[in-house]
């Protein structure tokens, strides 16, 4: 098995140099799944700019939203109103490239409090809490022998160190396993960025073979029902000058970004 996939890495490195770039622009949401979209908590947060590859998946979102039907926090499951207004041109003509999205019923801010945003979905989650906690002994054993089974296999996590600080998310009485690895800090001070890279190993439902998916390029700030599987979806916050999220999907054996949402 080879475990660094070039393509991810392309893919991890490609995201770390876009997403601060994010930090100076309005609010923007996009993510690649119909009825998903990120937005402000607080009602006094001001809307999101929404986008899609796919015009009819904002068409249904307008849809859902202006007909009073309610959305769902997939970090807690909680319920909401959300409203969603269409851009014109000159014309008259509805423009469906993006839309600006708010959602009701979460508290208001307060001047000290820092704006809080969710992923919200169209669909109730199966899972709402994905409680994490510490590797095991036995775990970091099963990944030290696949780090060993091939010498191509050793950079990721040389630092027994490392993987004895990883984290191990599963669904409740599932079986599959998604375990983050602390890996190398990145840091640019003049872009105010700095984010810690994660690796991102996953354990099978029969609870035998462990495998390397890639990495993702800080440590998770939440773990979301977006596949209706036991492996989460991964919202990955870098510290940068601004909002930098990310959005990654473990289903079907692999990893990839699947959304973002960035602003000031």
């Amino acid at each position: 098995m080879k475990l660094l996939d070039g393509r991810i890495a392309v893919m991890a490195l490609g995201l770390a140099l876009a997403l601060p770039s994010l930090a100076g622009e309005d609010s923007e949401s996009h993510v690649g799944r119909a009825g998903l979209f990120f937005a402000w908590l607080a009602p006094d947060d001001g809307a999101v700019v929404v986008r899609s590859d796919d015009a009819a998946q904002l068409r249904d979102l307008a849809r859902h939203c202006n007909a009073g039907r309610e959305v769902f926090a997939l970090q807690g499951g909680a319920k909401y109103r959300c409203r969603i207004e269409v851009s014109k041109s000159s014309s008259g003509a509805e423009q469906w490239d993006a839309v600006s999205a708010t959602v009701q019923g979460g508290a208001a801010r307060s001047d000290t409090e820092t704006r809080q945003y969710r992923l919200f979905s169209t669909q109730a989650p199966h899972t709402a809490r994905w409680p994490p906690r510490r590797i095991a002994a036995a775990e970091v054993q099963a990944l030290e022998g696949l780090l060993r089974s091939d010498a191509r296999q050793g950079g990721p996590a040389k630092k027994p160190a490392q993987l004895a600080a990883a984290t191990v998310v599963q669904r409740p009485g599932g079986q599959g396993l998604a375990i983050l690895v602390p890996g190398q800090w990145v840091e640019d001070r003049d872009a105010h960025y700095r984010a810690r890279r994660h690796h991102v190993f996953t354990q099978d439902r029969s609870g035998g073979r462990y495998a390397y998916r890639g990495e993702v390029p800080a440590q998770p700030a939440s773990f979301v029902d977006i596949d209706g599987a036991d492996l989460p979806g991964l919202v990955v916050s870098e510290g940068c000058d601004g909002w930098c999220i990310s959005l990654w999907s473990l289903a079907g054996g692999g990893l990839r970004q699947v959304g973002r949402f960035g602003g000031h």
